[in-house]
């Protein structure tokens, strides 16, 4: 008799890319960071995906039952979901900073190993992607869906952070 199979969690989730707008759902094998730092993961599929430009143009919206995207490319990753959100790992110190990307700021509580200064946090982490929380997102462009302007978590690629320093506030 056939083992059952494992059912995959599906996440409805939003990114931005260095380019794009993508609003579809995405089924993560394993702990959802783990998943996207996969070394043997380059592409990250998106269920049911809308795509729009983050740029004005002829493109319109793309709607796709399946596409890929190159990790690389991924900027931020929000998890519309409060068991995806719940199932973060997050390391114990936490400082306030400012993080500036492509498309946006943000300013989000950085989790951090205890012993780990907030400068050296890019240089420690085992991935690219990893999650903040209470986060407060500002866009620099004019954004073609609706991402969210407060989350309790969002995920960051390291790559793609321009600029960080601690919050004065």
């Amino acid at each position: 008799m056939p083992l059952p199979q494992a059912q995959t969690p599906r996440y409805p989730a939003q990114a931005l890319t260095t380019s794009f707008h993508i609003q579809g759902v995405m089924e993560p094998i394993g702990p959802i960071i783990n998943y996207l730092n996969d070394v043997n993961r380059q592409h990250i599929p998106f269920f049911d995906a809308t795509v729009s430009s983050l740029t004005p143009g002829p493109m319109g919206q793309i709607l796709r039952s399946q596409l890929v995207v190159p990790k690389t490319d991924i900027v931020a990753i929000f998890l519309d979901s409060a068991e995806a959100q719940s199932s973060i790992q997050l390391m114990k110190r936490v400082e306030r900073c400012i993080a500036y990307m492509p498309s946006l700021v943000c300013r989000a509580e950085f989790h951090m190993g205890t012993d780990t200064r907030w400068q050296d946090m890019f240089s420690l982490l085992a991935g690219d992607f990893f999650a903040v929380t209470s986060a407060t997102i500002f866009p620099l462009v004019a954004l073609p869906g609706p991402f969210p302007q407060q989350a309790n978590s969002l995920i960051v690629s390291r790559l793609h952070v321009q600029m960080l320093h601690l919050d004065q506030a």
